[in-house]
């Protein structure tokens, strides 16, 4: 009977590591999509001709990198 709660226990405790990974993973996954909402909606405000001259600065800076 001992050995069989000492196996509960020990599966409780993994299993409460594993809920406690996944939190931390939404929790991460959460911030990035607020940072991907708050710059979508910053390029949404921008007029056309301000978002192509960005998105040509963008362009020619990553030709230059690569």
């Amino acid at each position: 009977m001992t050995i069989a709660l000492w196996v509960i226990a020990v599966c409780e405790v993994i299993r409460a590591l594993q809920n406690m990974v996944q939190l931390v993973h939404v929790k991460k996954s959460e911030k990035r999509e607020i940072n991907a909402y708050n710059e979508f909606f910053k390029r949404m405000r921008q007029s056309d001709r301000e978002f192509v001259r960005n998105m040509l600065k963008e362009y020619e800076r990553a030709e230059s990198e690569g």
